[in-house]
C-alpha cells in the first residue's frame, strides 16, 4: 500500500466520530495503565499525576461525544422487540437498555466533573451505571455464547450437506461455508471483546480483585480492537 492510500486511510479514520472517540478511548485508558506503572514504580507524584490528570481529561472528553446515546441505544432496544428469536430479542433489550442507563449516569458524572451540577449522590450514581454498562455486557456475551451455538450447528448441518452433494465444489455449498466462517470470526471477535471489557466495571465495583493497571490494560485490548473494527469499515 502506497504512503498515499495510508494516509487516506488514517484521514478516512479520523473523519468518523467514532473513530475518533475509540482513539481517544485507547488513549485514556492507556494513560489510566501508565499511572499505575508510574505509582508502583516510585514515579515521583507530580509525574504519574499528569498521566491521571490527563485520564480525567480525556475520559470527561468522551463523556461529551455521547451525551446523546441513551436516545440511540433506547430506540435500538425498541426495534429489538421485533426480533423473531426470543433469546435474541431478550438479551438485545437488556444489552441496550443497560447501555442507555450507563451513558445516561455518565452526564450526572460529567456534570460533576465540569462544576456545573453537582448531585449529592454522584457516588451511588456512578456504581449505578457501572452496573448497568456490566448487564449490558453480560447479556451481550450470553447472546454471543447462544449465537456460537447456532452457528455450531449450521456448520454440522453444512458438513452434513457437503458430505451428501453429488457435486464437488457446490457454489450454493462454498458460498454458505464462506459466509458461517464470516459470522463465526465476528461472534468470536464480539465475545472475545465483551469478555475482556466486562472486567472494567467489574474492577470499577470491587467485584473482582483488578487493581488500576489491570483495568488499564483490559481497555487498552477492547480498544484497540473497536479501532479494529472501525478500520476495517473505513479502509480502502
Amino acid at each position: 500500500m502506497s504512503f498515499n492510500a495510508q494516509v487516506t486511510n488514517v484521514n478516512s479514520y479520523l473523519g468518523t466520530t467514532t473513530g475518533r472517540e475509540k482513539l481517544c478511548r485507547f488513549v485514556q485508558y492507556f494513560a489510566r495503565f501508565y499511572a499505575f506503572y508510574l505509582y508502583r514504580r516510585g514515579a515521583p507524584k507530580d509525574v504519574f499525576e499528569r498521566w491521571s490528570e490527563l485520564k480525567n481529561h480525556i475520559g470527561n472528553g468522551r463523556k461529551f461525544f455521547r451525551l446523546l446515546k441513551p436516545i440511540e441505544f433506547v430506540q435500538t432496544a425498541v426495534h429489538s422487540l421485533n426480533t423473531d428469536n426470543e433469546i435474541f430479542r431478550l438479551t438485545s433489550i437488556v444489552k441496550h437498555l443497560g447501555n442507555a442507563l450507563y451513558y445516561s449516569s455518565e452526564v450526572f458524572v460529567l456534570t460533576t466533573a465540569i462544576g456545573f451540577y453537582k448531585p449529592n449522590n454522584i457516588t451511588k450514581i456512578q456504581r449505578f451505571g457501572w452496573k448497568c454498562w456490566f448487564i449490558s455486557l453480560f447479556a451481550s456475551i450470553m447472546s454471543g455464547l447462544y449465537k456460537y451455538r447456532l452457528l455450531s450447528l449450521r456448520s454440522k448441518v453444512l458438513m452434513k450437506s457437503k458430505r451428501q452433494s453429488e457435486h464437488k465444489g457446490d457454489p450454493e455449498l462454498d458460498f454458505q461455508e464462506k459466509q458461517l466462517a464470516k459470522d463465526t470470526h465476528s461472534n468470536s471477535y464480539q465475545l472475545l471483546q465483551d469478555l475482556v471489557d466486562i472486567v472494567i466495571p467489574s474492577g470499577n465495583l470491587g467485584w473482582i480483585p483488578a487493581d488500576e493497571g489491570v483495568i488499564g490494560i483490559a481497555g487498552v485490548i477492547t480498544s484497540l480492537m473497536a479501532m479494529n473494527v472501525q478500520w476495517q469499515k473505513t479502509s480502502k
